[in-house]
């Protein structure tokens, strides 16, 4: 079975996420002794999950299996058609494999990469405040504390970078599939046939009803 469905669908989620960060900066606040931009880590919660699912090699929607499969239909596909996917897809690989220097000690950037997708993709900022008010730790400030501050920038950073080259293969299967880019959201499921054996007023009364308050 095809997975270049599963991608393409999880590649909407990582291009609504890249919409995102374009939104206003929050305002500088002083957060754990340190200042940081307010808004940063809601503004990496929409792309944190979709972009984790792409980089992980056993999920469904995995870049590397998207790209396995169209690299078996190369014989098919326009000269040099993955080439730009390809050579940004090694880069990021590398730069992952490599390691940077973080409060002292070495680490390898695809650590501190999954650390920041498991704290943008749990975070809630009235849970954060709770947990700062109450002397607890929530999953970014567990983060901060392992890897230190400079690590939310290189995890941000390394996350934008991910989701761009995601999106860039995604822009390859369009062309291949002869989709647009950017696909339309699913059509909504029809609701059931009515059963037959179920009264008539009752029937009358769940098309008018109002809607329950939330």
């Amino acid at each position: 079975m095809s997975v270049l469905p599963a991608y393409r669908r999880n590649a909407v989620h990582v291009r609504t996420g890249l919409a995102g960060l374009d939104a206003l900066a929050g305002k500088l606040q002083v957060d754990g002794g340190q200042i940081r931009d307010a808004n940063q880590m809601e503004r990496f919660k929409r792309l944190a999950i979709p972009v984790r699912r792409a980089l992980k090699s056993t999920d469904r929607v995995s870049f590397a299996a998207a790209f396995a499969e169209l690299q078996a239909m190369q014989p098919a596909l326009p000269a040099g058609a993955l080439a730009k996917a390809g050579a940004q897809w090694q880069r990021l690989v590398s730069e992952l494999d490599s390691t940077v220097n973080l409060g002292g000690r070495k680490l390898q950037r695809r650590a501190v990469l999954d650390g920041f997708l498991n704290a943008a993709a749990f975070y809630d900022q009235l849970e954060h405040d709770r947990a700062r008010n109450n002397d607890r730790t929530d999953e970014y400030d567990n983060f901060i504390q392992e890897w230190g501050t400079a690590a939310e920038g290189l995890g941000a950073q390394l996350t934008e970078d991910a989701a761009r080259i995601i999106v860039e293969l995604d822009d390859e299967i369009a062309a291949v599939l002869g989709e647009p880019k950017i696909l339309p959201p699913p059509e909504k499921t029809p609701p059931p046939p009515p059963d037959p054996k179920e009264p008539l007023w009752k029937r009358i009364w769940m098309l008018i009803k109002p809607d329950s308050a939330g």
